[in-house]
């Protein structure tokens, strides 16, 4: 993807936008941008930022250094546009002795799919203050499985690696993982009630059991979460060893392995009726989160979550509904979007959770024996602390080698 950074009139958008091979005319509107700061900020001064306009059916992505919240009027060619916001400002708030200080912080906002057209647009995008994590890390998602070396698909080796990013022991105890219920390459039409910006909706939650402090996590160790904790080389000479594991999901002796040696995690909900397989070409998306005191039983009912979108095909037309499950953003400790460079739609996540989204592969064979992988940011000492900017497109290494139970060094 080309990315052209310049600090020149945003009237430039014009003349990379608006290329054409023959003599037809180009339309072209005005599009008259506003950036909201978040209320919560106390009179926010700006800083710097910048404003990235990407051309969806081009690929084409241009950066423009932006100089306040108001912009001058963008001449562009008509089309389906994203938009991506990073802005620093200042602004008031208290410290611990509860003194009004001036602060430094960063924002950010995403629009995406946005249809430039009419001659005139106006365009307003919410600005939302970026949360640094001081707590677990998603560091390695192994969602494609592996083939057998007669080229078989072999799914039992699926997992996640969560990784303590911080310089303080944590607890895994009650820690939950869900899978989202939208597919970042199926936009919904007519998609109601969409509750993104404040919940996620979920299709399945594992949570891992314990009294609050039974499960211990040192400063720059992980834990793994799997499917079946076995060592998968003795099956598949493709595959690698998981009988390192720390916990399985496990989903009932009618339809799953268990294996007795690791613990099992704690089964929330599942809109399956069999084993929970992550979606092998990455279409969905994972967050993690603790909900203390909460039942199998209570979630299911407090957070249930009934939705509709209209399905169009040629003349036909049906209003979907479908039932799931909802987490509130504000409880998250970590997301990661995934999906594909092909097969992108739309985010299943609120930008505020992941800006961005990685993949393993594109959708093809060259997503098995891939994991995406948190990228190592610095060392504090002996301690490696993972990259956490709440933007997967930037903090994963993309179609990368698994390597459970080692945090490697780059």
């Amino acid at each position: 993807m080309k990315k052209l950074i310049f600090g020149l009139s945003l009237l430039m958008v014009v003349s990379l936008f608006s290329c054409s091979d023959d003599d037809d005319p180009i339309l072209q509107s005005d599009l008259n941008l506003v950036l909201n700061p978040p209320a919560k900020l106390k009179a926010p001064t700006f800083k710097n930022g910048t404003v990235t306009v990407t051309n969806v059916n081009s690929g084409e992505e241009i950066s423009k250094d932006l100089y306040g919240f108001m912009l001058p009027t963008l001449n562009m060619e008509d089309g389906l546009y994203n938009f991506t916001v990073e802005v620093e400002v200042d602004y008031f708030t208290r410290d611990v002795d509860d003194k009004i200080i001036y602060a430094t912080t960063g924002i950010r906002g995403f629009s995406e799919n946005v249809e430039v057209t009419g001659g005139s647009f106006d365009l307003t995008i919410d600005l939302f203050e970026y949360r640094k994590n001081t707590s677990f890390v998603i560091s390695e998602i192994f969602f494609s499985g592996t083939k057998t070396p007669e080229g078989k698909q072999y799914n039992d080796d699926k997992y996640f690696e969560i990784y303590n990013n911080t310089d303080k022991i944590l607890y895994a105890d009650g820690l939950c993982i869900a899978e989202s219920e939208l597919n970042t390459a199926q936009s919904l039409n007519e998609y109601t009630p969409d509750v993104r910006k404040e919940y996620t909706p979920v299709s399945s939650v594992y949570r891992i059991p314990g009294s609050g402090k039974e499960y211990p996590v040192e400063p720059g160790k992980s834990i793994i979460v799997c499917d079946v904790a076995i060592d998968h080389s003795a099956e598949n000479a493709n595959s690698f060893d998981l009988s390192i594991a720390d916990f399985e999901w496990f989903d009932g002796a009618d339809v799953d392995v268990d294996v007795p040696e690791v613990p099992n995690m704690e089964k929330m909900v599942s809109t399956s009726a069999s084993v929970w397989g992550l979606h092998n070409r990455g279409f969905t998306s994972y967050v993690i989160f603790k909900m203390d005191d909460m039942t199998p039983e209570k979630f299911n009912t407090d957070n249930a979550y009934h939705y509709q979108y209209t399905f169009v095909w040629g003349d036909f037309v049906k209003v979907m509904d479908f039932d799931a499950w909802k987490v509130p953003n504000n409880i998250i400790i970590d997301a990661v979007e995934c999906s594909t460079v092909s097969d992108y739609e739309w985010k299943a996540l609120d930008s505020s959770l992941d800006l961005t989204w990685t993949h393993a592969g594109d959708g093809d064979d060259a997503r098995y024996g891939k994991c995406v992988k948190r990228k190592v940011s610095h060392k504090e000492g002996n301690r490696i602390v993972l990259l956490d900017t709440n933007n997967s497109e930037f903090d994963f290494i993309p179609t990368a080698d698994p390597t459970p139970g080692i945090i490697e060094e780059e």
